[in-house]
C-alpha cells in the first residue's frame, strides 16, 4: 500500500464500490469490539486496536525523504487540523464508542453512529460553506425515517426503547458523542485530503490519536495479550488491519473525490450490514419491518448520491 498522489481522482462508480466495501468491513468492527472487550478495558483496546498501525505509520512516514518533508510542512502549516484529526478521529471516537458497548448491543451502536450524516451536514454548512443540493438533505432525512423504523419496530439494537433501562440511555449518550468526533474528524481532513495523500494524512492522523495511550503501555497491558484466543486475536485483526488500516485509508479517499456530506451519508449502511452478517453469523432474528426500513435507508442513500 503506498500513497497516492492528491492529483489522482477516481470515477464515481467505482468510488461507491469502495465505499460499500468499506461499509461490509465496518459493520462488522462492532462485534469485534464488543468480543474483544472481554480482554481490554475501552482506553486498553484503542490502544491494541492502534498501537501496531502508529507503528506502522511511523517507519512509513519517515522511510523516504519527500514524505519526511511533506510530514514536517503539515505539522507546521496545519497542526490544529492534523492533531484534531487525531484526537477526535483516533482518541475520541473509539474510546467513546468502546465506553458505550460496555451496556449497549453492537446493533445499538451502530445505529448511532449514523447521527454522523447529520452532524456531519450541518458542520460542512458552518464551516466549509459546503453547498448541500435539495436531494441530498432529503435522502439524508428519508434515511433517517428508515432507521427510526429499524430501531423502531425491527427488533435490532436497542428494540423497544420505552423499555430501555437508565443504563442503556446513559451509554447511548455516551454513544453519540463518537460520531460527533467522527464528524469533526470528516470536516478536518476534508481540505487535508484535497491537497495531501490520503494515506500520508491517514497515517500522520493516527500516529498523532495514538500518543496520549502509550501511557497505558505496561506489563500488565502486555499480560493481556497471553489471555486472548483465537477469536480474539481473529477480532483485533480485522479492527487493526480492515477496519483502521484500509479503512480510514478508503474513507480519506472518498474525502478527496466526494463531498463531506456525500460520504459521510453512507454511514447509513452500518446498521443494515450489521444486522444482516448478525443474521449470517449468529442467527439473530431479521424481522419484515427490519427489511422494510433498510429498504428506505437504501432509498434515501440512493436519493442523496444521485445526479438528480
Amino acid at each position: 500500500m503506498t500513497d497516492d498522489s492528491p492529483k489522482k481522482t477516481i470515477q464515481m462508480p467505482i468510488m461507491v464500490a469502495l465505499m460499500v466495501l468499506l461499509f461490509v468491513i465496518w459493520s462488522n468492527a462492532f462485534t469485534s469490539i464488543k468480543h474483544l472487550r472481554e480482554v481490554f478495558s475501552p482506553m486498553e483496546l484503542v490502544l491494541a486496536r492502534f498501537l501496531p498501525f502508529a507503528v506502522f505509520s511511523l517507519f512509513f512516514l519517515l522511510s523516504s525523504g519527500p514524505r519526511r518533508r511533506e510530514s514536517a510542512d503539515i505539522l507546521r502549516v496545519a497542526s490544529l487540523k492534523i492533531i484534531g484529526m487525531g484526537i477526535f478521529g483516533i482518541a475520541g471516537y473509539n474510546y467513546f464508542l468502546y465506553v458505550a458497548q460496555t451496556e449497549i448491543k453492537p446493533g445499538a451502536a451502530a445505529l448511532l453512529t449514523t447521527l454522523s450524516p447529520l452532524m456531519t451536514l450541518i458542520l460542512a454548512v458552518i464551516f466549509l460553506k459546503e453547498k448541500v443540493p435539495g436531494r441530498r438533505i432529503a435522502g439524508i432525512i428519508l434515511a433517517f425515517a428508515g432507521l427510526f423504523v429499524v430501531v423502531k419496530y425491527g427488533k435490532v439494537g436497542m428494540g423497544n426503547l420505552p423499555g430501555t433501562s437508565h443504563a442503556d440511555v446513559r451509554y447511548a449518550l455516551i454513544a453519540t458523542l463518537a460520531p460527533l468526533s467522527w464528524s469533526i474528524y470528516t470536516i478536518l481532513g476534508k481540505d487535508l485530503v484535497r491537497t495531501r495523500g490520503p494515506f500520508l494524512i491517514t497515517c500522520l492522523s493516527a500516529l498523532i490519536g495514538t500518543l496520549p495511550f502509550l501511557l497505558l503501555l505496561d506489563a500488565g497491558f502486555a499480560q493481556k495479550f497471553y489471555s486472548m484466543r483465537l477469536t480474539h486475536w481473529l477480532a483485533l485483526g480485522h479492527l487493526t488491519i480492515l477496519s483502521t488500516m484500509v479503512g480510514f485509508w478508503l474513507w480519506n479517499i472518498a474525502l478527496k473525490n466526494m463531498p463531506a456530506t456525500s460520504v459521510s451519508s453512507f454511514i447509513y449502511l452500518n446498521p443494515p450490514f450489521a444486522a444482516f452478517f448478525g443474521w449470517l453469523f449468529f442467527h439473530e432474528e431479521v424481522t419484515g419491518l427490519f427489511l422494510a426500513g433498510s429498504a428506505i435507508v437504501l432509498a434515501g442513500l440512493y436519493l442523496s448520491q444521485s445526479k438528480q
